[in-house]
């Protein structure tokens, strides 16, 4: 039986995300909420980014940057 996935192409929304600088480990914060960060909240999801690389960098000691990638959520059913 194939998987049904639905994708609504026209919403894409932001993740934010930090990268190990040493090892190129990725990690990403995500809201157990549901909250979503949409595209016209960009400078909002870079500080938190930002936040989230400092925040990795003062747990490990080693350098972390903080990104944003855009995405297109799927529904599954």
């Amino acid at each position: 039986m194939p998987l049904n996935l639905d994708y609504n192409m026209t919403q894409q929304y932001l993740m934010i995300k930090a990268r190990n600088i040493i090892t190129g480990q990725t990690v990403k914060n995500q809201d157990l909420t549901g909250a979503r960060l949409e595209l016209r909240q960009r400078a909002l999801a870079e500080e938190l980014a930002g936040q989230l690389a400092d925040k990795m960098t003062r747990n490990t000691g080693e350098s972390w940057v903080g990104f944003v990638e855009q995405y297109v959520p799927s529904v599954r059913r």
